[in-house]
């Protein structure tokens, strides 16, 4: 949805979590592994002081970077979007992709999905917008989202 989102606005994008591989030349599962979730999160906060820096730009971030307070500092230099996704969608998605999720693997899935959801879900609340999503597409998701900012602004 970052992507599709960035080229309608014409903005620049980055996924953090890509971002991170990146720079740590291995699979978020593997800084997992290797060095454990708090310096991950050490990381991502780091790379997203650096990429808050550049102009017209959209991120996509993991879920769990609203668990650090320092990054809503960060990420309030820019319009934070919660994208709420259905429960029953999100854990179809989940299933396919688990070997990308240390937080959500050796477990019942949509027993740990909710429990995640409830300890984040105050915190989720606190973006400028919710979006929730169903069914749509990237292309509908997106255009949703420049609905409710354009309806944002205007009132």
């Amino acid at each position: 949805t970052g992507l599709k989102l960035s080229e309608l606005l014409n903005y620049k994008y980055i996924d953090l979590d890509s971002l991170i591989e990146k720079l740590a030349k291995k699979s978020i599962n593997q800084i997992f592994n290797d060095e454990g979730e708090d310096n991950f999160r050490e990381l991502e906060t780091n790379c997203l002081k650096e990429t808050i820096k550049i102009p017209s730009l959209v991120i996509s971030t993991g879920g769990g970077i609203v668990t650090k307070p320092e990054n809503w500092g960060i990420l309030r230099q820019g319009i934070i979007i919660w994208i709420d996704l259905d429960k029953d969608i999100a854990l179809e998605r989940l299933k396919k992709e688990i070997h990308k999720r240390p937080l959500l693997q050796g477990k019942n899935l949509g027993d740990l999905y909710i429990s995640i959801l409830k300890s984040r879900e105050n915190l989720y609340s606190q973006a400028d917008l919710r979006i929730e999503i169903k069914k749509e597409n990237v292309e509908e998701v997106a255009m949703k989202i420049i609905y409710v900012m354009h309806k944002e602004i205007i009132n």
